[in-house]
């Protein structure tokens, strides 16, 4: 996920549906683990930062991030250690074990942000799909219509859908980069391919097509507004919010408020054509 490896240990049989089979590797290093073990942690002595779901105590090195998932009282426990936040340690609480045998289930308990966060990348909700080689992003609320532009593009300008509802992105090598996700809302679309960004797109609905670029500070809000940051974590959201100062300044961010036909298409496409024309 995101260009590296992650290694998920776990203490049950998974059942992993097909949308997670693009993600799969037999890859012999990692870049990131988690760890799950069957039990509750030590007392965990903290000071609770966050104190709905999840509870998030800071401990004096780290954090342990509890969550609840089916039952009224936490039934998950992740800890993340300052010192090395790519290898967490992972505590399932056994009453509710049966319920973790699916891997989607398991990924909850993951708290995937914050690790994310450590490796210099962020969850944008957005639609994602490729366009003669490189991301286009549709970003807005959800029942905005960013699957109706999306699903438009595959049918009008022959682009190619690769997430429904997210996508991660970082710089790699000097290139704000998109990656597909495992994860997209009720799209039904995963797949594992990356490209580099050629624009990203807030959506707004409208009984007319109109087009503007964003400046960086304008678009800073609208993308964070839509980023999954965990704010309640100081030093990953303040990671997260230069990571998107700098995206908001080095990729064009347009607000189109469009309606939902080809007419939102020609004028984007247009625009964008426009745009690699100019000096």
């Amino acid at each position: 996920m995101a260009g590296f490896v992650w290694r998920i240990d776990a203490p049950v049989p998974l059942k992993i549906d097909g949308r997670f089979q693009p993600f799969l590797t037999d890859a012999p290093r990692d870049d990131c683990s988690i760890s799950f073990e069957i039990c509750r942690p030590a007392e965990l002595r903290g000071t609770v930062v966050h104190a709905d779901n999840p509870r998030v105590l800071r401990l004096a090195d780290g954090y342990a991030i509890e969550r609840n998932l089916l039952a009224p009282e936490p039934c998950t426990c992740l800890v993340s250690r300052d010192a090395d936040p790519m290898h967490q340690q992972g505590y399932l609480y056994p009453e509710l074990i049966r319920f973790f045998r699916d891997f989607d289930n398991l990924l909850d308990a993951a708290n995937l942000e914050h690790m994310l966060t450590a490796l210099g990348a962020v969850s944008l909700h957005s639609s994602f799909i490729t366009h003669c080689g490189q991301a286009i992003l549709f970003s807005a609320p959800s029942g905005t219509g960013k699957s109706t532009q999306a699903a438009l593009w595959e049918q009008y300008a022959h682009a190619e859908q690769i997430n429904g509802d997210r996508s991660v992105i970082r710089c790699v090598d000097g290139v704000w980069t998109a990656f597909g996700f495992p994860f997209a809302g009720s799209s039904g679309i995963y797949k594992n391919k990356s490209a580099p960004i050629r624009a990203i797109v807030v959506l707004r609905q409208a009984k007319d097509n109109t087009i503007e670029r964003l400046g960086a500070s304008e678009a800073f809000r609208l993308l964070y507004s839509e980023t999954a940051i965990q704010r309640w974590n100081t030093q990953g959201h303040a990671a997260a919010v230069d990571l998107l100062i700098r995206l908001s300044a080095a990729v064009p961010v347009y607000r189109l408020c469009c309606t939902p036909d080809a007419r939102a298409v020609a004028l984007l496409q247009q625009t964008l054509s426009s745009q690699e024309d100019s000096p």
